[in-house]
């Protein structure tokens, strides 16, 4: 059975997303961050004094749901040319790397200007992000993409 594997790529990555979110959720209402991923996203396409509007969300959101989907595409590519042989450290691998790309190349400076952050709003990130990767191994694994030549064809 042929599966397209943009396609599952891009529902994993949602899907891993949505458990990211929840964790930044969960740790920005315990007081271990200021500042909601969404914001983080649309520093890229807002002046600072507009982080805080509503209209704010839903530019980070699109262009974070956008980002997850491609990553969750890479994944499934990866997973597909090399195998799932240690699923879950590729997985936390992967979100740390997407971790480090994302925050600390292309929205490092941006951030670190508009809306700065202490070391406790950093860890949240890397939190988020290792959530992000075992739950881009999980989701592969339930949608059975662990044996790519398999299910992927």
């Amino acid at each position: 059975m042929y599966r397209d594997k943009i396609i599952i790529g891009a529902v994993i990555g949602l899907l891993a997303d949505v458990l990211k979110l929840i964790t930044n959720y969960t740790l920005y209402n315990l007081g271990f961050t200021k500042v909601i991923f969404w914001q983080i996203v649309a520093t890229r396409f807002l002046p600072k004094e507009y982080l805080y509007d509503k209209l704010a969300y839903p530019i980070g959101a699109i262009a974070d749901i956008t980002v997850s989907s491609l990553l969750g595409v890479v994944f499934v590519y990866i997973i597909y040319l090399f195998g799932s042989k240690n699923l879950w450290i590729k997985g936390v691998g992967f979100g740390l790397v997407a971790w480090v790309s994302l925050f600390g190349t292309l929205l490092g400076q941006t951030v670190e200007e508009k809306l700065p952050q202490g070391p406790s709003g950093v860890v949240v990130t890397i939190i988020a992000h290792i959530v992000f990767g075992l739950a881009l191994a999980l989701f592969t694994k339930i949608l059975n993409l662990e044996n790519p030549g398999k299910s992927l064809r």
